[in-house]
Parts: C-alpha cells; structure tokens; sequence
C-alpha cells in the first residue's frame, strides 16, 4: 500500500487477496496513517514494523517524495535477517520506480487515483521476471 504525505492511500497491491478484501485497504491505511503520526508526534519516533501474530507490517518512507508504503509480510519474515533485507531492498526499487513513474502525477495530485492503478501491471511483471535482478522478496514463494 502507498500513501502520500496526507495518508490518502492512492495505491493497493495484493497477491492472493478476494476481490471483497480489497476494497478494506482504505480504512487499513487510514489506521496505519493515524498510528504512525501517532508515534511521530507522540513520541518522536518513527514506526518501522509491527507484528502480529501472524504478520507484520513494514513501514517505509521515500524521503524526497514523502511518500509511504506499508508492506505485508509473513511473520517469520521478521525473525529472518536475510528476508529483512530482501524486504527493505524491495521496499526501496518500488518505491523509485513509483515516483519515476508517476512524478508529474504526485506533484499535481488532487485525489484521483485512477492513474496509478496501472502501477500494478508493473509489479506483476517484477513478480513474474525472471533471473539474478529480481528481489527475491517479490517471488510469492519468498513470504
């Protein structure tokens, strides 16, 4: 999921999610959104995981965009170094190349969406890619 420096989720991608559960999304940002400015201004620090008992959610900020995005992940992912930072480099190559893609979109954002739902069509073509480029992260077998 991908928020803008306002919380307003303008971008949702899941593997494996019922076309009911996706529409969820934006009240789960809205939540993360809250928790985060929550410990920035509460306490002065940022948020950067949260674990559940099966999952944990990673909290990534793309600083000259201040642009977020919250990954899903198994939660053994987290106890797991070598997927940590499978997980971080992921977090990173989406991150550029959504604001690559979708710069002149950021910057005149009015809260239409619709123009960053083809950014999926590119994660589907980093989850299918094959070869030593690909973040072993964005193979469905590494969660």
């Amino acid at each position: 999921m991908i928020l803008n420096d306002k919380g307003i989720p303008i971008f949702h991608y899941s593997i494996g999610i019922s076309p009911i559960d996706k529409y969820n999304y934006q009240l789960i940002a809205s939540y993360f959104d809250q928790i985060c400015r929550f410990t920035k201004y509460g306490f002065k620090e940022s948020l950067n995981s949260l674990k559940m008992d099966k999952s944990v959610f990673y909290f990534y900020t793309h600083t000259p965009s201040n642009l977020h995005l919250i990954l899903k992940c198994d939660a053994e992912t987290d106890e797991n170094r070598s997927k940590k930072t499978a997980t971080d480099n992921c977090a990173s190559i989406i991150l550029e190349k959504f604001v690559a893609r979708y710069n002149t979109e950021l910057k005149t954002f009015k809260g239409n969406i619709t123009p960053f739902k083809s950014f999926s069509e590119e994660l589907d073509s980093l989850i299918n890619s094959k070869g030593d480029t690909k973040p072993s992260l964005l193979n469905p077998e590494a969660f």
